[in-house]
């Protein structure tokens, strides 16, 4: 199925648009992202009233600059385009995360909260669609585990995860540390020698389709402006309910997704709190689930209990959320351009 590209999007709305669609240089370094951008005026057409000057900052967003609230990629931005006169209403910068547009200053480039990391990786799982669903069927749960905990690369707030678990419960991976989850699924190597997240999750529909949900370990915990990555998708896709070890407010921006949450079964009160004790209070406020051995019988109950919303869930990010994706970048191309 061939797919609207996003830049298109943009040229849809601004024909004489300059595109840097992955901004943010490879690799991250202590202090962030360094990032791509035209050092002067001199490189741009900003004579031209109909051009913009379109940057996406296709990843993560690194915790606050010293001396301001905003990611440091958005604070040496705006300091390099106020230091060298660029036009602030002619450029455009697409972020990952949610949240950030609201705050940001009216005086300052434009923010469009849109990735293009999240709208490639559901091209990817979209095209792949009847594969996925017939490998997460409920044919194949058997259930063994009350919850599957994929993580990766080592972060502080993943080891401390790691170590806070049962894993007599739970399937609780961080590779980098080898710790390996219960069942086959991609090694380090193997993911990063691909960065393939569709063969990742299908490598590891086993460990999925053991237990009853998930407990997503998302990319960033400390972070203001936090993202959610495929791995939650990961857990939508394979039919889980979950909790969430992410940044704060991760539910809500889920729920801001059009996707449902799982209120009635977990308290998911601990999207709210402070960094210091969300993570504790997920687990402890859900002990049943993280804490008590469920049986085979019991999760099957519960499975079928909340199959409207895994349900829902899946069938929203098959069927719409990509489009929604799309419509929602134009539309928001679109309220600029009218100003």
């Amino acid at each position: 199925m061939k797919h609207k590209y996003w830049p298109d999007i943009v040229r849809e709305v601004f024909p004489r648009a300059e595109i840097f669609d992955a901004a943010l240089k490879f690799p991250i370094t202590e202090f962030g992202w360094d990032v791509h951008a035209p050092r002067s005026t001199m490189f741009c057409n900003f004579a031209d009233p109909e051009y913009r000057l379109v940057l996406n900052l296709q990843d993560m967003l690194t915790a606050h600059h010293r001396d301001s609230k905003w990611p440091s990629e958005l604070v040496k931005l705006e300091q390099h385009f106020k230091k060298n006169e660029f036009p602030l209403d002619q450029i455009i910068v697409l972020v990952w995360p949610l949240g950030i547009k609201k705050d940001w200053s009216k005086n300052s480039f434009k923010l469009i909260e849109f990735s293009s990391h999240q709208y490639e990786t559901w091209c990817s799982y979209k095209d792949a669609e009847d594969v996925l669903r017939e490998a997460f069927s409920s044919e194949h749960k058997d259930f063994e585990y009350n919850f599957v905990c994929p993580q990766r690369i080592y972060k502080p707030h993943r080891a401390a995860l790691q170590s806070s678990l049962d894993d007599r419960l739970g399937n609780i991976s961080l590779q980098t540390k080898g710790i390996e989850l219960k069942y086959p699924n991609l090694s380090v190597k193997e993911y990063d020698d691909t960065y393939d997240n569709l063969a990742n999750l299908l490598a590891m529909r086993k460990n999925y389709n053991n237990a009853l949900f998930t407990i997503i370990s998302e990319s960033q915990y400390s972070e203001e402006y936090g993202i959610i990555t495929e791995k939650t998708f990961n857990a939508i896709v394979a039919g889980h309910p979950f909790l969430m070890c992410a940044h704060r407010l991760a539910l809500e921006h889920v729920r801001h997704y059009n996707f449902y949450t799982y209120n009635s079964l977990f308290d998911e009160a601990y999207d709210e709190l402070d960094n210091v004790v969300r993570m504790k209070d997920m687990i402890d406020s859900n002990y049943a689930f993280t804490s008590k051995p469920l049986s085979a019988v019991e999760m099957q109950k519960i499975w079928e209990d909340t199959r409207g919303i895994i349900d829902y869930n899946r069938n929203y990010f098959f069927e719409q959320f990509g489009y929604q994706m799309i419509d929602e970048l134009r539309m928001d191309l679109l309220n600029l351009w009218g100003k």
